[in-house]
């Protein structure tokens, strides 16, 4: 097949909130989904805004924030994009993120940006 069409494989991985110092100060909430994706070790790692910019002005940011510091033993929903049996992209489910929490404010993420990396956000972020 020449023109082989994508598949897709939802997992459920563990994550991490990733803490960047100026992000925060933008309103920025980084979070990374990692794991064996297919034979390989890949990382999810996603950026965030809130859709209502009230939550900033109401504490939900700060709130928030405090939950994801606290991710031990909580999973999230991640769709894997495969061609050709090579994991090359991936969405992160915004609902499951709010049913790990048991939060609805975790549905206001709005994705500002992503990588689908063999190595983690903190390992590119130190060069």
């Amino acid at each position: 097949m020449f023109f082989a069409k994508p598949t897709y494989e939802e997992m459920t991985l563990p994550f991490i909130y990733v803490e960047v110092h100026d992000d925060v100060k933008l309103g920025l909430i980084n979070i990374e989904a990692y794991g064996d994706i297919l034979g390989k070790h890949k990382y999810c790692y996603c950026c965030y805004e809130l859709k209502d910019k009230q939550m900033y002005k109401n504490g939900d940011f700060e709130m928030i924030i405090g939950q994801l510091k606290n991710t031990a033993d909580k999973t999230v929903k991640v769709m894997i994009k495969v061609k050709k049996g090579v994991p090359k992209d991936f969405t992160l489910d915004i609902n499951s993120l709010a049913e790990a929490f048991n939060d609805e404010r975790f549905k206001s993420l709005a994705l500002l940006g992503r990588g689908f990396n063999d190595k983690s956000y903190r390992e590119l972020d130190a060069k």
